[in-house]
């Protein structure tokens, strides 16, 4: 699944939870301080499923501090003392034994699926039929490289970021036409103008930037 559907299913139960409760049909505050566990545990397994693009130990991260929460909640257990300890503890072991330095991957498929969540990619396209795709980064950065690539004209692709940034390099024979919906964020287009007699494939671009940024360049 694509981590823009993922975003779009949390603004949509998140909206849903707040019309009902509007309407006095559940109370929201009461249920999200019963369930808000479940918000942690839902990013860790985001980030296990999607770990070609992000960390494992980030995922394992959220998924084990996201149970303890709610092993303490539901259980009534007094572990309020030890949560913050073994919180810290984790991290300690995630910052030992993560490299620092992200590895570039190599994309060779016609389309482009990545899902950024509290890390970074580095993407590399040598797709020789490149169609398009879906990019996300959610409090994180992705750097996708696409001048290797062979741009089908009219390939799609989209691109959202939230408190996060996308960095995307395109070929010389790539025409950029961007579109979309900043919400405080932004888009800034530094690929060079063309003539008109020049031939090109163009590569039509979607973005949802909010509170986050997208540069795309040659």
């Amino acid at each position: 699944m694509s981590g823009r559907i993922w975003l779009g299913m949390l603004f949509l139960l998140f909206g849903l939870g707040f019309l009902l409760h509007q309407a006095d049909i559940i109370d929201l505050p009461q249920l999200f301080s019963n369930w808000w566990p479940f918000i942690l545990i839902i990013i860790g397994v985001v980030q296990l499923i999607n770990r070609k693009h992000s960390s494992a130990s980030s995922g394992l991260l959220f998924l084990l501090v996201g149970l303890l929460f709610l092993v303490n909640q539901w259980l009534n257990l007094n572990l309020k003392v030890y949560i913050w300890p073994i919180i810290f503890i984790a991290l300690g072991i995630v910052i030992l034994f993560t490299r620092v330095k992200r590895e570039k991957s190599f994309h060779t498929e016609s389309d482009l699926d990545t899902f950024v969540l509290f890390s970074g990619a580095e993407i590399n396209s040598q797709s020789q039929t490149f169609q398009g795709g879906s990019v996300t980064a959610i409090i994180g950065g992705a750097e996708i490289d696409l001048r290797d690539a062979v741009i089908m004209d009219g390939a799609s692709l989209d691109l959202t970021t939230v408190l996060g940034g996308v960095e995307m390099k395109v070929p010389d024979n790539v025409q950029v036409e961007i579109s979309g919906m900043p919400i405080l964020g932004g888009w800034e287009d530094k690929t060079r103008v063309r003539r008109e007699k020049e031939e090109v494939s163009v590569l039509k671009i979607n973005c949802l930037t909010i509170l986050g940024g997208v540069e795309i360049r040659n």
